[in-house]
């Protein structure tokens, strides 16, 4: 791994500041540019994280300083962009969700192999030092056989109709904004797709999911999964066995994990001292795969993508979320 990755940023929100902050403790990398749809806004981005490049999106496309882009914007743009990304050679780390479908999925992996280019969705939790534990802890059978997974996520967020997250033209909506969490989650620690899905939620007057409840049965396992932008929640996951639990608060940024016994009392805990937001694990992985020439991950894989898409896109169908092109 002797080639130092350039990365360049696509979109200049909130989460890509959060991308260069964790970017410091990256080796083998340089962050070298960002791009914007307005360039201007590009330039105080870079001017305020002193970076060399500052670009419109096409400019990023076709730029020859930069091998791997993130990019930060929000899932309604992310197809065509990662398409573009991967069509002009450059590796991508899309956040996620990483598509608004699994089709939609299936076509930037056919693009990326047919390119000979590393496509990874960002699932930033499933690196996070607790959410390891927790997974090691289930494999060394300290709660015995999984059987049961409790996931939720639940924000309030401010009713906009004209917003973003009610507008469905824009794929507004708590499962994709909020619940791509627990879904993931669940995908993480089952590892496989459920036999059956069963959902349904509240929409709400533009034709979004509010909130959604779903059951994924995985044949012995059961995963009870809810997502919210109208109400508040624990946020935390919850893993049961047949002789302990553990729980995780705060799963999707988790800086802890908690193991009980079958009586309720705790065993261990792991507390996470981390000086990161966490970004950087998932940032090191994707830097160390590219450098070493692989096309995708071996912990996000494309087929574990696949996997949350493919639950994403039933659980719509069943409640009734269609997007405009789909």
């Amino acid at each position: 791994m002797s080639k130092k990755i350039r990365w360049g940023i696509l979109g200049a929100g909130h989460i890509a500041h959060s991308f260069v902050g964790d970017f410091k403790v990256i080796t083998n990398a340089s962050l070298v540019a960002v791009a914007a749809g307005e360039k201007n806004r590009a330039k105080i981005f870079a001017d305020t994280y002193s970076l060399p490049f500052h670009y419109n999106y096409d400019e990023l496309y076709n730029s020859t300083e930069v091998d791997a882009v993130y990019i930060a914007t929000t899932h309604n743009f992310h197809f065509e962009q990662c398409k573009q990304c991967l069509l002009h050679g450059k590796s991508v780390l899309c956040e996620k969700p990483i598509t608004l479908n699994d089709r939609e999925l299936r076509q930037l992996v056919e693009i990326a192999n047919k390119q000979g280019v590393f496509l990874m969705e960002a699932m930033w939790t499933w690196f996070l030092p607790p959410v390891l534990v927790a997974k090691q802890w289930l494999t060394e059978g300290r709660i015995g056989t999984l059987k049961f997974i409790d996931a939720g996520f639940g924000v309030p967020m401010e009713k906009k109709l004209e917003g973003r997250l009610y507008n469905r033209n824009l794929a507004g909506g708590a499962l994709l904004d909020l619940g791509v969490y627990p879904v993931a989650i669940s995908t993480f620690f089952s590892g496989r797709m459920p036999e059956k899905i069963t959902a349904s939620g509240r929409l709400a007057e533009t034709g979004v999911d509010e909130s959604i409840g779903m059951i994924l049965q995985y044949n012995d396992l059961t995963a009870s999964i809810y997502t919210s932008m109208v109400n508040i929640m624990p946020n935390q996951a919850v893993l049961c066995g047949d002789l302990g639990y553990i729980v995780i608060p705060d799963f999707y940024k988790a800086t802890s994990a908690f193991l009980y016994d079958s009586h309720h009392k705790l065993l261990e805990q792991f507390n996470d001292d981390r000086t990161t937001k966490g970004f950087n694990f998932e940032i090191q992985h994707a830097t160390n795969c590219i450098a070493g020439g692989n096309l995708e991950s071996d912990v996000v894989t494309h087929e574990k993508s696949l996997m949350v898409q493919q639950i994403m896109t039933e659980v719509r169908r069943q409640v009734g979320v269609v997007y405009p092109g789909e």
